[in-house]
């Protein structure tokens, strides 16, 4: 064995240990029992130390990259060495004349004689079961549900460490969902939609004259709106923000470029030009809003002024997809992959998030006059949160056909939490869970209900359904609660409903212009954020199908196995990592650029998963238009609103068990 640069330690290394080596350590161990043991039919082979692999002259160069100095290598020449010394030893005959067919007879039984790390005699061919596969690799989906049918019952955690996604993206997410609780709800996160302008004079403030929100001097002049955009964000600031960031620029320790969030473009998600993403730009919390209150700040601009990254936002809206599957469970033939986060159409919500629940059976058209104008005088009916416990995708009736395309029958996510109202008169209203009286929480029930701070600011709250778990679907989630005094600073109230219109037209305008939702289905599953969005880069780098990556899958598969401790020369050779290869790698030629259609866009899971039966949550009748009272008055400083948000460990309880 050759070994690397730093040498390996532990038990892992001692397991890779060559044959040959093994068989050195042998001979040298029966050297030395020779001297005290007499067994005739023990036979000592004095080694030849030019073939020894101790000698440091004898180790091979293959790269002038340290990390590559030296290498595993095939261990055949060191047991075809030591078959020729035992040959030698034993048959005291020439070697010429001889033909290679008895050389080579020579050599095997030399090692059947001497070998102390012997091969398992491989199984028979019909009782080996390959493993299905796909051009990324194992298809672990597929693998999953067959051991689900072979066991009867798994609840695992997802392990893919072949995938090469899963590798690049586990441990990092592992940490950032960690770490996301303690961020505020109204701080934008990476992979979302938003509202932004590269600049903003003043403050924004709604024109009482006009009725539009339009940027205004210190001196009173009105300016004009901003030129928004849609963008989506792809850094985060570093420094902490406080509710003073949202209304105007705050002095920060480090320059934009860190204190700020980069926003770049969203380009068309349908066509192949993804020039817009290159249009970025690093700008404070206050040039930013949450693209699903896009009807506040773009009203009355006509369609056709907005800029068109608006609208390509716009075909986004009707979207989900998972975010960090971590655990596979079931009893055969359902099962569900637990997961941290979900991307619904413009916002990433996450386990321990408090989300706003859309009122049951509510549709744009019932908000709408018959000329499709927003109904006036229409009291805000929006009233119910959820705080998010558990995450998860829906397997139905799996199919654990290896040949098969399918997964499941059906693939359904859901969302399931606690549920809290604003409205004491909650029962009046049509609603999908438990019918139970509700149960007005105490200050200090309050606090420890919700990740959120201030949130008895929004006024009283009512537990729902006796405090059992409730389960939705993302139709039924509108975004993300801020806290209250974030909500007060970006839309001048603390009623829920700033982006219900919003929202609502916007998946219907999203399942009318994307064409990836299948007829019949509201919304587009897609396997990961990028692929939602159509993105080909991020910060400037190549992602999704369009990254260099896919052009060489088989090669990744060889660099994964590779870490994994993998020696095999053709793992080598298909890696390409300056080792054994000579001349340019297998990647595409330069200046040859991928078109985003020319790419195969979904994974193997939601490629099975397209058909799927989706919620019904809009059947039924609307609620009726109840509000609740007043929510308390704010009175903040402005060093309240510049202190850092207080983080706040969870309360405890139970664990949720799905």
């Amino acid at each position: 064995m050759i070994p690397s640069t730093p040498p390996p330690t532990g038990t892992v290394a001692r397991a890779r240990l060559s044959l040959a080596t093994a068989v050195s350590f042998d001979t040298q161990r029966m050297a030395s029992e020779s001297e005290t043991n007499d067994d005739p039919s023990r036979v000592v082979i004095a080694l030849d130390h030019s073939r020894s692999d101790g000698n440091k002259a004898v180790w091979p160069m293959n790269n002038s990259d340290p990390r590559w100095e030296y290498r595993l290598r095939d261990d055949e020449s060191w047991r075809i060495g030591l078959a020729e010394m035992w040959v030698k030893k034993q048959m005291p005959i020439q070697e010429e004349g001889r033909t290679k067919a008895e050389m080579e007879a020579d050599r095997l039984k030399a090692l059947g004689v001497e070998q102390l790390v012997r091969s398992p005699r491989p199984p028979p061919r019909e009782m080996i079961q390959e493993l299905p596969e796909d051009a990324n690799g194992p298809d672990y989906w597929k693998i999953h549900v067959m051991d689900l049918k072979k066991k009867g019952t798994v609840d695992e955690e997802i392990d893919h460490p072949f995938n090469l996604d899963w590798v690049l993206t586990h441990d990092y997410l592992k940490d950032y969902f960690v770490r996301l609780p303690l961020q505020p709800a109204f701080v934008p996160r990476i992979g979302e939609v938003v509202l932004f302008t590269y600049s903003l004079e003043g403050r924004l403030e709604t024109n009482t004259e006009t009725n539009v929100v339009e940027m205004r001097a210190e001196d009173g002049r009105w300016l004009g709106m901003p030129e928004w955009r849609a963008g989506v964000v792809t850094q985060v600031s570093e420094e902490e923000s406080s509710f003073l960031d949202i209304v105007q620029e705050t002095k920060k320790q480090q320059p934009i470029s860190y204190s700020g969030f980069r926003v770049e473009t969203l380009p068309d998600p349908l066509a192949d030009d993804k020039s817009y993403s290159l249009h970025y730009k690093y700008v404070p919390l206050r040039c930013i809003k949450p693209f699903g209150s896009f009807e506040r700040w773009l009203w009355p601009t006509p369609r056709e002024k907005l800029h068109p990254s608006i609208e390509n936002a716009m075909t986004t809206m009707a979207s989900y997809s998972l975010l960090h599957k971590v655990r596979f469970k079931g009893t055969w033939p359902n099962a569900r992959i637990g997961c941290k986060g979900i991307y619904i159409g413009p916002e990433l919500l996450a386990v321990a998030d408090t989300v706003r629940l859309k009122p049951f059976g509510l549709k744009a058209e019932d908000m709408e006059t018959s000329q499709g104008e927003l109904k006036s005088g229409l009291e805000p009916p929006l009233n119910d949160v959820m705080v998010i416990e558990a995450i998860w995708l829906e397997l139905g009736d799996c199919d654990a056909d290896p040949h098969s395309e399918q997964l499941a029958r059906s693939m359904v996510p859901f969302i399931a939490g606690k549920v809290y109202t604003r409205d004491p008169h909650r029962l009046n209203r049509v609603m999908p869970f438990d019918p139970a009286p509700l149960e007005k929480l105490t200050p200090k029930e309050v606090d420890d209900a919700f990740q959120q701070v201030g949130m008895r600011v929004y006024g009283r709250w009512y537990r729902v359904a006796a405090g059992k778990t409730c389960v939705v679907t993302p139709g039924m989630i509108l975004g993300r609660c801020y806290e209250p005094e974030a909500t007060q600073l970006h839309f001048g109230t603390t009623d829920l409903d700033y982006d219900l219109h919003g929202i609502l037209s916007g998946r219907r305008y999203s399942v009318q212009v994307d064409a990836r939702i299948p007829a019949g289905l509201e919304f587009f599953w897609g396997d990961n954020r990028v692929e939602t969005l159509g993105l080909a880069t991020m910060n400037g780098i190549d992602v999704g199908p369009a990254a260099d990556q896919r052009d060489n899958p088989l090669r990744w598969q060889a660099i994964l196995r590779i870490l994994k401790g993998s020696t095999s020369e053709s793992d080598y050779r298909t890696a390409d990592l300056g080792i054994t290869r000579t001349g340019p790698g297998p990647g595409r030629p330069r200046g040859a650029r991928k078109t985003y259609s020319a790419v195969s866009k979904n994974s193997k899971l939601v490629r099975t998963g397209l058909g799927a039966m989706t919620e019904n949550e809009d059947s039924g009748e609307g609620p009726s238009n109840t509000a609740d009272s007043d929510p308390s008055d704010m009175d903040l400083s402005e060093t309240e609103l510049m202190a850092p948000i207080p983080f706040r460990e969870q309360s405890e309880g139970p664990e949720y068990v799905p």
